[in-house]
């Protein structure tokens, strides 16, 4: 039988020369390309899997099935691929817990809430009171994906499952109750924005509607915020021409330090730091942590909150289309 390591190189070769007349029609991005190969190896790794699952390399092949799965948010494609090796016999212990999440959210994403939540209350009862540590984590991404799919009344039962579970933390319970909290900002008329911006002249929401703005709350001492930085800037090339717009409110409190930042950074839409306003949006918004994002439509609404990397893109994207 053929090795596992044998076999994935020749099915890349293969979906490469299967796309290539398409890549010589059109021009193709990096993550075009990705994506394309992924999917296509992805597809032809659980046919293998599903078809060999006494090989030596079938654990490995299932590994890498559920991981991709995970990273690439293709877990509505391997719902029941996760379902088929959890009703297998003697799982492995790691790989059943890579196809218990795949399975989770694939069912949050593809709208299937309610056989989420009670997935998800299954796994919360081995995690232990003192320290949720990954379920914690797991509990904020189920709520998310949830949410991206408009379930936005799962999404809170996971969030209040969460805060309940977990309750001797002080820290986590407040993260649930304000994630909860923005939930009643969704489909309602934005707070209103009028400050001024870093060169003192005035910027205002309404001013912008007919666009899709995303408001990102930030600071230059906060790591996931500047990581986030990169993406952005990718999305504003390429979509701001569409109608979209950033509008950037530092918790800096130093318009000098913020505007040479951005400078820097070759950040280049429009920041508030003026203390007064930074707060009276944060009281609105409720923004206790940051990075805090707020996707806003083109009639001036929130439609999502919190949400970042390709689900941003997505959500964007998404609604530039209408």
């Amino acid at each position: 039988m053929r090795t596992f390591s044998y076999a994935i190189c020749a099915l890349l070769l293969a979906s490469y020369f299967e796309s290539a007349a398409a890549w010589a029609d059109e021009p193709a991005s990096f993550a075009s390309i990705l994506k394309a190969d992924t999917k296509a190896t992805f597809k032809k790794v659980a046919d293998y899997a599903t078809a060999n699952p006494d090989a030596l390399d079938a654990n490995r092949a299932w590994k890498w099935l559920f991981i991709t799965a995970l990273e690439e948010r293709m877990e509505g494609e391997a719902v029941a691929y996760a379902e088929g090796y959890l009703k297998g016999p003697k799982p492995d212990p790691l790989i059943r817990s890579l196809a218990q999440q795949t399975l989770l959210f694939g069912l949050a994403r593809s709208g299937q809430a309610e056989l989420a939540v009670d997935l998800f209350q299954t796994q919360l009862r081995f995690a232990r009171l003192q320290n949720g540590g990954e379920f914690v984590d797991l509990g904020l991404r189920v709520a998310t994906a949830l949410r991206m799919s408009r379930q936005f009344d799962a999404s809170k039962k996971v969030l209040e499952e969460t805060a309940n579970k977990f309750f001797l933390d002080g820290e986590v319970r407040n993260l649930c109750e304000n994630k909860i909290a923005k939930l009643a900002l969704i489909d309602q008329p934005a707070p209103v924005i009028a400050a001024s911006d870093t060169k003192g002249e005035p910027l205002e929401l309404s001013a912008l509607k007919g666009k899709v703005v995303l408001v990102d709350f930030w600071a230059t001492n906060c790591g996931p915020c500047l990581e986030e930085f990169p993406n952005l800037k990718e999305i504003y090339a390429q979509h701001h021409t569409a109608g979209f717009e950033i509008i950037g409110v530092s918790l800096d409190g130093d318009a000098g330090l913020v505007e040479a930042f951005t400078n820097r950074a070759q950040l280049p839409w429009r920041m508030i730091v003026a203390e007064a306003e930074v707060d009276r949006l944060r009281e609105k918004y409720f923004v206790r942590k940051i990075p805090s994002l707020y996707l806003i439509n083109q009639e001036g609404k929130v439609v999502q909150y919190d949400v970042k990397g390709a689900d941003l893109r997505d959500s964007i994207e998404a609604l530039l289309k209408k």
